[in-house]
């Protein structure tokens, strides 16, 4: 039993022993964490409890993959440089953004639910192509029930997650909804990975490199590991490392994804951004871009102009990694580049394939 638990989590915990159903056991779980005690002497017990989660939501899953064909079966074909979901409760104000911000034609009325499937659109910032879809409004329990697992299994492969708030209704609740089904989905919004990596070996047991990072007995770490069918193999932290951070790190279901939140209906209430009225959207075209941190590349020939769409990179790509994009052959008969731009120390700057590339940059190949 937890010490200074609130009746809360007794009442929880009750619900979860009297529980029939998988999702029932889970909904008690949510409920027992969320009313855990917060202070340090908790964190055994939390993360007790989110191991069990994690094993009912993963036989969750597997039933439902199990009776596929009684639900929804989507697929949205990416295009572009990037993926952005726009999520939010309903009649928020998607279709009406995404008509404004891209080449899409949803369905807009003023009745709830009008959304009953993804739509997408193309997005143009300064010459990259970024898709935005528009899914279905989320709601209570949205994460377990009907077609919202596998529209969520749509979501987890996204590159950015965009949480529309309507201005015109309670934000709290509708954050706090959002917020939930997320976690349900275990999809982690604009949370740090743990500073743990794990890796299966053949044998050896277990080896744990680090261990002046572990904020609790390295015992404990074993036995959790040993409870997911870890014999062999090597735990290193790479930074401090709490219970809670090895259990999250143990759950292969869990994704993290950057999030950004928007405040819509500026027409009508003074704040965030107006599909009516174009408040904001340009900005709004900014933030996207940077929250996906892209960098715009463009190349050139020697002695011509530079190629135009610029070629849409992650932050961190070298000129090997733009060569590669262009054309194999740019790498097997690469010589050298020139760069102009804010990566250069100079304009032309004569650099290898290592050499890091940075926005806006213009990259000259000179071949073999």
């Amino acid at each position: 039993m937890p010490i200074n638990a609130k009746p809360e989590f007794f009442k929880a915990e009750k619900k979860y022993h009297q529980a029939e159903t998988t999702q029932e056991k889970i909904a008690a779980l949510e409920e027992m964490i969320s009313t855990a005690p917060a202070h340090k002497g908790g964190e055994n017990l939390r993360a007790d409890l989110k191991q069990r989660l994690a094993k009912l939501r993963s036989q969750l899953e597997k039933s439902r993959q199990a009776g596929k064909g009684k639900g929804a079966q989507v697929t949205v074909k990416r295009e572009g440089a990037a993926q952005v979901i726009l999520a939010s409760i309903t009649n928020a104000g998607k279709s009406s953004l995404l008509a404004a911000l891209t080449n899409a034609k949803p369905t807009i009325a003023a009745y709830e639910y009008t959304t009953k499937k993804p739509e997408f659109g193309i997005m143009e910032y300064e010459g990259v192509n970024i898709q935005l879809v528009e899914m279905p409004p989320i709601f209570y329990s949205y994460a377990y029930k009907g077609d919202g697992p596998a529209y969520f299994s749509i979501m987890r492969n996204a590159d950015l997650i965009i949480f529309l708030v309507d201005t015109t209704q309670n934000e709290k609740e509708q954050l706090r909804v959002l917020h939930s089904e997320f976690e349900k989905a275990q999809i982690k919004l604009n949370a740090e990975q743990p500073k743990v990596t794990i890796k299966r070996e053949g044998q050896g047991g277990i080896e744990i490199i680090g261990k002046n990072f572990f904020q609790f007995d390295p015992k404990d770490a074993i036995k959790m590991l040993t409870s997911y069918g870890y014999h062999n193999g090597v735990v290193t932290a790479h930074g401090p490392v709490t219970i809670e951070d090895l259990a999250d790190a143990l759950n292969e279901s869990l994704v993290y994804l950057p999030l950004l939140v928007v405040k819509t209906k500026a027409d009508l209430t003074g704040e965030g951004v107006s599909a009516k009225t174009g408040r904001g959207l340009q900005p709004l075209k900014e933030k996207i871009f940077k929250a996906l941190h892209l960098i715009r590349v463009c190349s050139k020939s020697p002695g011509k102009e530079k190629d135009w769409p610029p070629i849409a990179l992650k932050e961190g790509s070298t000129v090997k990694m733009l060569a590669a994009v262009i054309h194999k052959d740019f790498l097997k008969r690469f010589k050298f580049a020139r760069v102009w731009g804010k990566s250069a120390k100079h304009s032309g700057q004569k650099v290898g394939l290592e050499h890091n590339l940075k926005d806006n940059d213009v990259v000259e190949f000179h071949l073999k």
